[in-house]
């Protein structure tokens, strides 16, 4: 079956505008695949550098909190 070679500049212009459409469609159907996966993705690499900079914080805190505990030696002398 093929399609009638006497049609109207509108109508072929019609089907030209509908095979564009289902294109744009299945295009924009990968993109949005695509996009979910990249802010999955994005979403979990920002849990992640938030949990490093918190353990990070964390640790800097702790760091300070012990080294400012600390007594000084006093009247040792080094031979």
């Amino acid at each position: 079956m093929s399609l009638p070679r006497d049609i109207s500049p509108g109508t072929a212009a019609r089907r030209s505008l509908l095979a564009d459409l289902l294109v744009a469609g299945a295009i924009a159907l990968l993109a949005f695949q695509v996009a979910a996966g990249i802010g999955v993705v994005g979403f979990i690499a920002l849990l992640t550098i938030l949990a490093i900079v918190i353990w990070i914080a964390v640790e800097a805190a702790i760091h300070r909190m012990s080294r400012g505990k600390r007594v000084p030696r006093v009247g040792r002398s080094r031979a």
